[in-house]
């Protein structure tokens, strides 16, 4: 790559289409507005084209996979994903070229791929979704494989250690890559998940609304039970119900 020239950076993504994900478009159109060149693979979605351009990133879609269920389930689509991620991003390289390789994780199966491209000099961003061993754990609670856990955690570290840089949702995941990934501090930035600005901004209250007027309140994101939504409905319900 040249001084003048646009740095390329090849996204990965395997949980779902682009439009249904608001962190990884948000992260692209970033860059791409700070004059990076951004390519995204990741299934695809019903009526879209198989290659376009959205917003200015560059879009490659597979078709996806049917949705794992048990772990056989998911060993098969990990596996599908990674081969068509895989394939396509041979295809990137020889279209267009990248210089960065930033993996979606989980599945955190993506260091294969991000591996191979390190050894012709690509850089590696790990941006950390998801704690995979414990997300494993609580799916599978009661019926979890330890071997399995054990195979989870030991991705996740390979991951902090070839990554040129990792990316955390939160303090809580970043400290969890320093203690048990042993990724110096250094190299690893926490970006949240937030609503755009540009449409989201806060408002007055209703001018009519008066003293004792039912409050609503409005959830935005996935309720995966995983993530313990349901905890909030019960707080909820005992802060209404039981001390009014």
């Amino acid at each position: 790559m040249t001084a003048s020239a646009r740095p390329r950076v090849l996204m990965l993504l395997e949980n779902g289409p682009y439009s249904r994900d608001a962190r990884v478009p948000n992260e692209a159109e970033t860059l791409v507005s700070a004059g990076y060149q951004v390519t995204v693979i990741c299934p695809g979605e019903k009526d879209l084209p198989r290659r376009n351009q959205q917003e200015g990133v560059r879009i490659y879609r597979f078709p996806p996979p049917p949705e794992g269920k048990g772990l056989l389930g998911y060993v098969v689509e990990y596996g599908y994903a990674l081969v068509a991620i895989w394939l396509l991003s041979l295809e990137v390289w020889w279209r267009e070229g990248f210089d960065v390789v930033h993996a979606h994780c989980p599945p955190d199966a993506f260091v294969f791929i991000a591996a191979f491209f390190k050894l012709f000099g690509k850089l590696f961003v790990y941006d950390h979704h998801d704690l995979a061993p414990e997300l494993y754990g609580v799916r599978f609670k009661g019926s979890h494989n330890p071997f399995v856990y054990r195979i989870l955690v030991w991705l996740e570290k390979l991951c902090c250690r070839l990554a040129d840089h990792v990316i955390a949702t939160n303090y809580s995941y970043k400290a969890v890559e320093m203690e048990r990934g042993g990724v110096p501090e250094t190299r690893i930035t926490v970006v949240r998940n937030g609503p755009d600005l540009d449409r989201l901004r806060p408002g007055e209250p209703h001018p009519e609304r008066r003293k004792g007027d039912r409050i609503c309140f409005g959830y935005v994101g996935w309720m995966g039970f995983q993530d313990g939504v349901d905890y909030l409905l019960r707080a909820l319900h005992h802060l209404v119900q039981d001390l009014g």
